[in-house]
């Protein structure tokens, strides 16, 4: 039975899929909530040789086994209306490649630089579909109003009523997006929203601009409307909310609602005009300067190539959100960003990249994935191709990005703007402003051919692929001879080393019924003594686990090896785990590869006990611990044969 068939009978069995109300699937097996008990035959799930077991604990768990249990889970989401979630990993359906390397980009992300970046994208992103469509609105008002001019259509158009609603409403969420940006960015730290929309409001209140000297404490204070922009409006709404739980924790709270508000509003308006407004004022002047005076104007194409071809590398780290705010300031002032379009390109740089290794490879598994994938890209969605191709193989993205800067190089050259922020792709074509639709196809397709042309020469080989799916290349048939013989009749051993320092365990001493049964495979359980695990052999890490409770690893010697940190650990909401190894990283024994908080473990009332399990037990003759009660990481744990 294929996945797609056992998929199918395990919904049907379980009272199809009206009847479930949660699945989700950890690294050995489904967990399934369901509505009702009633027409459901767990027996019939039991008979089928696919499942290793079904245990019943008001959760039903099928156990299928590490690899399997994902594959069938995918089926499951791909033939029903089933969102199937990873445990420990929130807003889930899949564990792919893709999303296995961008969620170790992302847990690399730790850094306070970083952690600013993916605020900013947080705040920012939710607004995105209304300035895409208010952008698109404006476009539409743009194209009449080029078609009255070239004499296409009549003036009288212009000044119809449906034409200035058609501006009025592109033009709406522009005019209040400070708004906008201050409930969100209170939102995203915790705050009172209104209060945030306030510190929005502030900064691009039209009296400033009316009043232009305040008077303070004997100095003229020089103010103005709009000063410091939207950076200027996240900071003050970011004061805000700090003002207010300052407030909030040293008030009454019959007084709350009366004293923590008005003195949020009063002083953080005091500081936003005083402080905040002037210095980001002077902090976006300096990033515009030097994105549009240096990199642009006096870098000229050399700087669109660099802007283009270093984009993506930003994405990688979480730091490409942070130029959204920038994009809007450049509209702000000049009526257009030539900045975004010259990013833009780096996605033509990955389709590019797509149809070279389309041509170049062998592999059908990857002709299917870059097939899947690209047309997305096109449209102007870059992550599946990022995250599922070029950045896993490593040197077509690096490639990408070069043929990517050509386009960039281009549009520079003839100042090609957009009128908003939105998506790159074919799909920005109507965001381009002063009608250079024309100009940016031609840089696009500049992108696509340098993207193409430098992966085709130098950054795909048919090597990558084992890397990117941990397929072992096909090994010469053994010669017929005696001496051939030989060796197959002899008896191969393989050391496992502890991955732990700690107290020994047989497996069917443990609470939970798949590994104490062995449903998983054969093995040890070790009842750790500090919070670290190692590599217990040479080999490639095969499956990781997001919340770092679990990793299996491959060894160069075909074994598969389960590491599982402490009984349901999965459970675990807390960040106790943190991982130093990636999806598909080659690793050495005694190589760190998780460190791990055994007291908030512990604290929380979870088994430490961590089963070493061999998943493809099946293929040894037998598996032997250690005769001792207590080992140290890196001394001999399990020997196969």
């Amino acid at each position: 039975m294929n996945n797609k068939e056992l998929a199918e009978v395990i919904v049907q069995n379980l009272g199809g899929e009206k009847n479930i109300a949660n699945l989700t699937n950890c690294i050995t097996r489904l967990r399934i909530d369901l509505k009702s008990r009633n027409n459901i035959d767990l027996e019939a799930i039991k008979g089928y040789d696919e499942v290793l077991s079904v245990i019943d604990q008001g959760t039903i768990q099928i156990v299928l086994g590490p690899g399997k249990v994902t594959k069938v889970a995918n089926e499951i989401h791909e033939s029903t209306n089933i969102t199937v979630d990873v445990e420990g990993e929130e807003d889930s359906s899949e564990f792919d490649l893709a999303e296995d390397t961008k969620a170790s980009y992302k847990a690399k992300q730790t850094s306070s630089f970083q952690q600013l970046f993916r605020h900013i994208g947080n705040i920012f992103v939710p607004i995105v579909p209304g300035l895409v469509a208010s952008g698109l609105m404006l476009g539409i008002a743009n194209l009449i109003l080029n078609m009255a001019d070239a004499g296409l259509i009549n003036q009288s158009v212009l000044e119809s009523d449906w034409y200035n609603l058609l501006q009025s409403i592109g033009g709406l969420l522009f005019g209040s997006l400070g708004v906008f940006v201050g409930i969100n960015t209170a939102r995203e730290f915790g705050g009172t929203m209104v209060l945030g929309g306030i510190a929005g409001l502030l900064i691009y209140a039209p009296v400033l601009g009316d009043i232009g000297t305040l008077s303070l404490f004997g100095l003229g204070l020089s103010i103005n409307t709009g000063l410091g922009g939207l950076l200027g409006v996240i900071i003050a709404a970011y004061l805000f909310t700090k003002i207010e739980k300052f407030v909030r924790n040293r008030v009454h709270d019959s007084l709350d609602l009366v004293l923590t508000p008005l003195i949020t509003v009063m002083v953080g308006a005091l500081a936003t005009i005083i402080v905040i407004q002037p210095v980001a004022g002077i902090l976006m002047k300096g990033i515009t300067w030097f994105l549009v005076d240096i990199m642009l104007e006096t870098g000229g194409v050399f700087g669109g190539f660099i802007l283009s071809a270093t984009f993506l590398p930003l994405v990688t780290v979480g730091m490409h959100q942070g130029l959204i705010p920038v994009h809007l300031e450049l509209i702000e002032q000049f009526g257009s960003t030539t900045l975004l379009p010259i990013l833009a390109m780096a996605g033509g740089g990955q389709v590019g990249a797509m149809f070279a290794i389309y041509l170049k490879t062998n592999s059908k598994r990857l002709k299917n994935t870059v097939a899947s994938v690209t047309p997305v890209g096109i449209l102007g969605i870059g992550e599946p191709l990022i995250y599922g191709v070029t950045l896993p193989l490593g040197r077509p993205f690096i490639t990408a990005s070069l043929g990517a800067g050509f386009g960039g190089a281009f549009l520079s050259f003839f100042s090609v703007g957009a009128i908003t922020v939105g998506p790159s792709g074919i799909v920005m074509i109507p965001l381009i402003a002063d009608n250079k639709y024309l100009l940016y196809t031609v840089g696009l397709l500049i992108s696509y051919i340098g993207g193409f042309a430098l992966t085709y020469l130098f950054g795909f080989k048919e090597e990558m692929v084992n890397k990117l799916y941990g397929e072992a290349p096909e090994q010469p048939k053994q010669k017929d001879t005696a001496e051939a013989v030989q060796n197959d009749n002899k008896e191969e051993e393989t050391q496992i080393k502890s991955p732990m320092t700690g107290m020994l365990r047989p497996l069917n001493e443990l609470s939970d019924e798949v590994f104490a049964n062995e449903l998983v495979g054969k093995g040890i359980a070790i009842q750790p003594e500090e919070g670290k695990l190692y590599a217990p052999a040479d080999g490639t890490i095969s499956t990781i686990y997001p919340t770092g409770h679990a990793i299996g690893i491959t060894t160069t010697d075909g074994a598969e090896i389960l590491l599982h940190i402490g009984l349901d650990t999965v459970k675990i909401e807390e960040k106790v785990f943190t991982l130093h190894v990636s999806q598909d990283d080659t690793v050495e024994a005694g190589q760190l590869l998780c460190t791990f908080d055994t007291e908030a473990i512990t604290s929380q009332g979870y088994d430490l006990t961590s089963p070493i399990v061999i998943t493809n037990s099946n293929d040894y003759a037998a598996i032997t611990p250690v005769e001792v009660e207590h080992v140290e990481a890196g001394k001999e744990l399990l020997e196969l044969k």
